[in-house]
């Protein structure tokens, strides 16, 4: 009996895909590679220029060998360690032993006293004004006060006010507070 063997020629098998260890193999090797071109840009002459491991006996020709300075010691990120002891201040032993004065009582709260709400303490103006500006726009009284802190430092602080009587101090703490921004009271007399 004949066969038909047209239509079997045109069949081709399905390819098979890669295997996942082929896959990892390649990239392994890729990575190998690019690290090794990494390691190689590494030991050219300009990169370092030390020697690694033991120095050989004599320079090699043409180098000049370079002495490098060490580097200075990083300076210290607070500075009050050094401005503490020059602040410090010696007391008489007279002093000492005299009996310090009855201190006056404290001063009640009435309608002389004033009261401000600082909102903030800037070393930048701008930075200042634009806290001033944010709390216009919500309605209160402020202003900004420069306050020199060191000989190289100055502040910018806005404070809210003044407010006479605890109970309006506290209304505006409340708003202030309702609106974001933290706040201290500063007590002052008025004139």
């Amino acid at each position: 009996m004949p066969r038909d063997y047209k239509n079997r020629a045109q069949k081709q098998p399905p390819k098979k895909p890669l295997p996942g260890w082929l896959w990892l193999l390649t990239g392994l090797l890729l990575g190998g590679f690019i690290a090794a071109l990494f390691w190689l840009h590494g030991q050219s002459d300009d990169a370092g220029g030390e020697w690694v491991g033991a120095k050989p006996d004599r320079p090699p020709q043409g180098a000049v060998e370079k002495r490098a300075e060490p580097p200075a010691p990083p300076k210290p990120r607070f500075d009050f360690y050094d401005m503490l002891p020059r602040m410090e201040v010696e007391v008489p032993e007279a002093e000492l032993r005299e009996k310090p004065p009855a201190a006056a009582p404290a001063p009640a709260t009435t309608a002389a006293t004033e009261f401000h709400l600082q909102v903030g303490s800037f070393k930048r103006a701008e930075d200042a004004d634009r806290r001033k500006a944010e709390l216009t726009l919500l309605g209160f009284e402020v202003n900004v006060t420069r306050a020199r802190i060191g000989p190289d430092d100055t502040r910018y602080r806005v404070r809210s006010g003044p407010y006479r009587g605890t109970a309006a101090v506290n209304q505006a703490r409340r708003r202030l507070s309702d609106s974001g921004f933290d706040s201290i009271v500063i007590r002052s007399a008025s004139q």
